[in-house]
C-alpha cells in the first residue's frame, strides 16, 4: 500500500482549502447601520484583505456610505451598480483575506484598454473632457485611414482582424491566475480579449458599471485604493481557482442551425432548405404569435459547442429580402458555428444573491428610463453579494463573453 508523500498532502490540503471570503448585500442600509455593523464583524487579518464593492446609484447617503467603506477597508477597489425600479438599494461588498503560507494571493490590477465609448450623457462637459473627446476624434481619423489600407489589402476579414488586435496588460504580466474579478466601464472588449490571450483556461467574471455623469460627472467612476478612474477596468486577480454557473433565461425558438455564410457581425446565411436566416426568425416570431421583428420584444443568437449554448448575443436587425443579421458582438460570426434562435419566454423577476458568504453574482436587467421614488426599506444585509447592471455582466466558456440578456445571471464562486 502506497502512503502520501508530503508533498502529496500539502497538495491536497491545498485543493480542499478555500480562499476565506465574506460576501454579503446591504439592503437599504443608512450610515450608522453599515458603521455598526462592520465594527461589529471585523476581520481577523484586516491588513492582509483585500474588498470589492457596489453600491447603488440610488442610495441615499451615498457619499457617506462610501466614506465607511473606504475607511473600514483601504485595500479595495469600487464602482456602482443600478437599482430597478421599484427596488430598494443596495451596497454589496466582498472581502478576500489569502493564506500567504499556502500560497495564496489576491493582486489587484488596472487596465486603460477600452473599446469606443458610447455616447456620453450628461449636463455638461469639464474643458479636460473636451480635450479628450478632440484626441479621440483624432485617433479615429487615424483609424479609418488604416482601416480603408486594411481593407483594400486583405479583404473585410483583414479588417475585421484589425479590429480586434489584442492589447497588453501591463499590470498582469508575468503573474499567476487561475481567476478574475473585474469592474469595468461599458467597453470591455479588448480588456477581455488580452485576458483570453494570458489566461485562455482562467475563469473571467465581472460587471459592466453604471453610468455616473449625473452623479461624479464622469461616464463611469472606477475607485482603488483612493484613486478614480473614468475608463478601463480594474480587477482581482486570483491564485485560486473559481467555479462559475451562468444562467441565460431564454428559451429556443428553432433547432439549432449551422451557420453558412457569415461576415463580422453579420449572418448572413444558414443550411437548410430555406438558408435565409432574417426569414427563418420570423417565421418563429409569427409561430408564437408575434409579428416580426419589432423594438418592442428583443430576440437573441445563442451559440452552440457540443450541444449546449455556451454564448447569447442580442439581434440588432434583419433584412427579409437579403436574410442579412446584424448581432451585437465584437468577435466574428464563422462558417461552420452552430447557433439557434432564442428569446425570454416568461417576465424578468426579481434576482437575490445566492445565500452563500462565498458566491459573488452579476445579473443584467432591463434597461429603463422610469424616474420613481426609491422605496427605503427596513436596513438588514444577508450572505452574498448582488451586482446588477444594464450594461451587462462578464462570463467566460471558458473565453470571455458579455451578457446583455435581461434576467441573465452568472454566479462565481471560490
Amino acid at each position: 500500500m502506497l502512503l502520501p508523500t508530503r508533498s502529496s498532502r500539502r497538495a491536497l490540503s491545498l485543493a480542499r482549502r478555500a480562499l476565506h471570503t465574506r460576501a454579503q448585500t446591504y439592503y437599504s442600509p443608512t450610515p450608522d447601520f453599515l458603521a455598526e455593523h462592520l465594527a461589529s464583524n471585523p476581520l481577523p487579518s484586516l491588513s492582509k484583505s483585500t474588498s470589492l464593492f457596489l453600491l447603488s446609484t440610488t442610495l441615499p447617503h451615498l457619499a457617506q456610505n462610501l466614506l465607511i467603506l473606504q475607511t473600514f477597508f483601504p485595500n479595495h477597489i469600487a464602482s456602482f451598480s443600478i437599482t430597478p425600479p421599484g427596488s430598494e438599494p443596495t451596497l454589496s461588498l466582498a472581502t478576500f483575506t489569502p493564506d500567504e503560507s499556502a500560497g495564496e494571493g489576491v493582486k489587484v490590477w488596472r487596465s486603460d484598454l477600452s473599446g469606443r465609448p458610447p455616447a456620453e450623457v450628461g449636463r455638461f462637459q469639464r474643458p479636460e473632457k473636451q480635450r479628450e473627446e478632440q484626441r479621440v476624434e483624432e485617433a479615429k481619423g487615424k483609424e479609418q485611414g488604416e482601416a480603408e489600407m486594411r481593407l483594400a489589402g486583405e479583404g473585410w476579414a483583414g479588417m475585421w482582424r484589425g479590429e480586434n488586435e489584442v492589447g497588453r496588460i501591463e499590470a498582469l504580466e508575468g503573474v499567476k491566475a487561475e481567476s478574475f474579478l473585474m469592474l469595468s466601464d461599458g467597453r470591455p472588449g479588448p480588456v477581455l480579449r488580452a485576458l483570453d490571450e494570458l489566461y485562455p483556461t482562467a475563469t473571467k467574471t465581472g460587471i459592466l458599471t453604471a453610468a455616473t455623469p449625473f452623479i461624479t460627472e464622469r461616464p463611469h467612476t472606477l475607485l482603488h485604493n483612493g484613486q478614480i478612474h473614468e475608463a478601463g477596468t480594474i480587477g482581482l486577480a486570483f491564485t485560486n481557482s473559481a467555479t462559475t454557473e451562468t444562467h441565460f433565461g431564454l428559451s429556443a425558438m428553432t433547432e439549432p442551425v449551422t451557420i453558412s455564410g457569415a461576415q463580422g457581425n453579420m449572418l448572413l446565411s444558414i443550411d437548410g432548405t430555406n438558408s435565409n436566416p432574417t426569414q427563418m426568425l420570423i417565421g418563429a416570431i409569427q409561430r408564437r404569435g408575434g409579428v416580426g421583428l419589432t423594438k418592442d420584444e428583443d430576440f437573441y443568437l445563442g451559440l452552440l459547442e457540443q450541444g449546449d449554448v455556451k454564448r447569447v448575443v442580442k439581434i440588432l436587425s434583419g433584412d427579409p429580402s437579403r436574410g442579412a443579421l446584424s448581432v451585437d458582438m465584437e468577435d466574428p460570426l464563422l462558417v461552420g458555428q452552430t447557433v439557434q434562435f432564442m428569446h425570454r419566454s416568461t417576465p424578468v423577476s426579481p434576482v437575490h444573491p445566492s445565500p452563500s458568504l462565498s458566491s459573488i453574482t452579476f445579473s443584467s436587467i432591463p434597461k429603463s428610463d422610469e424616474v420613481d421614488d426609491v422605496p427605503v426599506g427596513t436596513p438588514r444585509v444577508v450572505d452574498g453579494f448582488l451586482g446588477l447592471s444594464e450594461g451587462g455582466f462578464i462570463y467566460s466558456n471558458p473565453s470571455s463573453a458579455i451578457c446583455t440578456a435581461p434576467g441573465a445571471t452568472t454566479t462565481w464562486r471560490i
